[in-house]
């Protein structure tokens, strides 16, 4: 029997690339995401391999719905929660409905797929939820998308304290720039962009080996983290000069 995987937001992005990754080293991807349309293409790559669920994951009923179909022999060795969304917003007219939706599929969603497939997950499976390093400095008009990300961080670690007696792996990846129809939309410069077919093997490889936090590229993450060391003043005036550059 091969092993098998849900992944979230498989649609476009890491979420897809790292969804075909693992259905070339054979194993059984459960792929969801809202396009339906987007899907269908992702399976017609690996047909015996990927199964399409087409699911809006805010709708919680749809969600519930879902879950409660799926046979009680269904079980994943890994669960993916990569679904997300980045919108920027001025500080000096905060849209709240921008907000609303980033913390809706960023946080929430995380929250509420957590609940649902942590009981489709065994001991020695692997929750592995998706992240940003983009909570580790100050970025201009983040205010909603870094907020966002920094929940998903602080709920992913606490979450591995509470289930250390279940034996279920927690794995919290926290990529910065990554080539994908999301960030292709930024109009600035992203230091050590990655291809997302490179991201895709980091995850594979990182969760295969048990890696319990990725952070990639490793060269952005040892740079945001030597920042956030920097004395608060100072980093403060740091993120100001590089949001007026």
């Amino acid at each position: 029997m091969s092993a098998t995987i849900l992944i979230t937001g498989a649609s476009s992005g890491i979420g897809r690339e790292t969804a075909s990754y693992y259905a070339k080293q054979g194993w059984t991807v459960y792929a969801l995401a809202r396009s339906a349309d987007k899907l269908a293409e992702l399976a017609a790559e690996n047909p015996a391999q990927i199964i399409p669920i087409s699911l809006d994951l805010t709708d919680l009923a749809a969600m519930q719905a879902w879950q409660r179909s799926l046979p009680a022999t269904v079980h994943f060795d890994v669960v993916l929660l990569n679904a997300g969304n980045c919108e920027y917003v001025e500080a000096k007219d905060l849209d709240l409905a921008a907000f609303e939706r980033t913390f809706a599929i960023n946080f929430q969603a995380v929250v509420a797929s957590t609940k649902l497939f942590l009981p489709k997950l065994h001991a020695g499976n692997t929750l592995a939820i998706v992240s940003s390093m983009a909570h580790f400095f100050p970025f201009t008009r983040s205010e909603a998308y870094g907020a966002s990300k920094a929940a998903v961080s602080y709920f992913t670690e606490s979450l591995r304290v509470d289930l250390a007696d279940t034996g279920i792996k927690v794995c919290l990846i926290e990529p910065g720039f990554i080539d994908t129809p999301l960030t292709q939309k930024n109009d600035f410069s992203m230091p050590f962009l990655m291809p997302v077919a490179v991201a895709a093997k980091r995850i594979f490889e990182g969760i295969n080996a048990g890696k319990i936090r990725l952070r990639f590229p490793r060269r952005l993450g040892y740079l945001l983290r030597i920042l956030s060391l920097l004395p608060y003043g100072i980093r403060t005036k740091l993120a100001a000069r590089m949001k007026q550059s």
